[in-house]
């Protein structure tokens, strides 16, 4: 009998990859290319209980044009420096920055390494640094530093439901550049456990309560409009607090192969308690389809997401509150200035649903679970708002 070579294929999108999870900045990309790793984690103040979202990201840029000095994107000017960004979100908070020329960075594998300067320190497992932006550098560099203020963590980190997207991130299309950004997510659901100082104020970081997001994007240049929602704080209508749940969806890869053209795609997945739903136009056999619309005002921004395959359904509405987030500048590898929407206290409603032969010998839509999601992780860019 010859096996059917379907009941062999691993569905699940859970599978760990440490080498996505790499830096990527080598060949082409080191002249033009950028790599973001990102971290999204809630922390409880010591003082007055109060929790709060906070976001680390690692940003590196075209580590071939480097100097003595970090050299920004000004007037079509390529840039080419590390930098180490902390987002505080919610009501009063910053975003502080720390800047470094490439001769004082350091990239590898040794102990898990994926790239330090000075006392700043990222792994797989752990992140440690710190920053103090003074009034005098925000004055010398009004652009590159939007606010005053210093923050220390030490952090450990555990990755514990990845996303991969399969054959369209790995290390062949990897090497042929088929896209501009690459999009993998290691920690679709990551615990953190630490401690965090922001201006004095201590901060207590634990895994249960972390509701932790970790992932990266990297490539020649960053997608526009909207890019990535994630969320590992979810609730379930039927089985009440979830453990071991999340969801990541992300738009803005863009192949560009002849009439090819996925700028408006979405790409995702739901993880619940061991079983996955996957949305990925990348396998096309999938027939994966999708709907998005973005309506937005100067108080709230809205997404409402529509997935669907011939065997399963999602909908997704993520609504966050626009004072409770930060805008975020990056300089592109080409000298661009992207400005990003960044949040982490979004609210989600989630539907999922499945196909099943009813009694009337039909295919119908049968309801999986309805989920709540808070603490969602928002990124995003307004097409007409560069």
């Amino acid at each position: 009998m010859i096996p059917n070579p379907l009941s062999v294929v691993d569905l699940s999108f859970n599978k760990s990859d440490r080498k996505r999870d790499s830096f990527m900045l080598k060949g082409a990309l080191a002249k033009q290319g950028f790599d973001l790793w990102r971290h999204c984690f809630v922390a409880t103040s010591r003082t007055s209980g109060k929790r709060r979202s906070f976001i680390l990201e690692y940003y590196c840029v075209n580590p071939q044009l480097r100097e003595d000095v970090p050299v920004f994107a000004k007037k079509g000017t390529e840039p080419s420096y590390v930098c180490i960004r902390a987002v505080v979100l919610g009501e009063d908070g910053s975003t502080l920055i720390r800047y470094f020329p490439w001769d004082e960075v350091s990239t590898g594998k040794e102990m898990d390494l994926l790239i330090s300067a000075e006392d700043c320190f990222l792994s797989e497992t752990r992140t440690m640094g710190r920053i103090d932006v003074s009034a005098s550098d925000k004055e010398a560099h009004p652009d590159e530093y939007p606010d005053v203020g210093k923050l220390v963590w030490d952090l450990k980190i555990d990755k514990q439901i990845a996303f991969n997207l399969g054959y369209g991130t790995s290390g062949p299309l990897r090497t042929a550049e088929i896209m501009n950004a690459y999009w993998h997510t290691e920690g679709m659901k990551a615990c953190y456990s630490g401690e965090i100082i922001w201006n004095g104020e201590e901060y207590s970081v634990e895994p249960d309560t972390s509701y932790g997001i970790a992932d990266k994007v990297w490539g020649r240049a960053q997608g526009e409009g909207w890019g990535f929602i994630n969320c590992s704080d979810l609730t379930s209508r039927r089985n009440g607090r979830l453990t071991d749940s999340a969801f990541a969806f992300g738009r803005g890869m863009r192949i560009q192969v002849g009439p090819i053209d996925t700028e408006n795609e979405v790409i995702g997945g739901v993880y619940l308690e061991g079983d996955t739903y996957e949305f990925n136009f990348s396998k096309v056999w999938t027939l994966t389809q999708n709907k998005i619309q973005v309506k937005q005002n100067d108080n709230k921004i809205l997404f409402t997401i529509i997935e669907e395959t011939p065997t399963t359904r999602i909908k997704i509405r993520v609504l966050s509150k626009k004072p409770d987030m930060r805008l975020v500048v990056f300089d592109t590898p080409s000298g661009e200035k992207r400005k990003v929407l960044e949040g982490g206290n979004g609210k989600a409603e989630i539907i999922l649903e499945r196909k099943k032969i009813s009694l009337k010998n039909k295919w119908e839509w049968e309801r999986v679970d309805t989920l709540t999601g808070d603490n969602v992780y928002i990124s995003y860019m307004d097409r007409k708002k560069k």
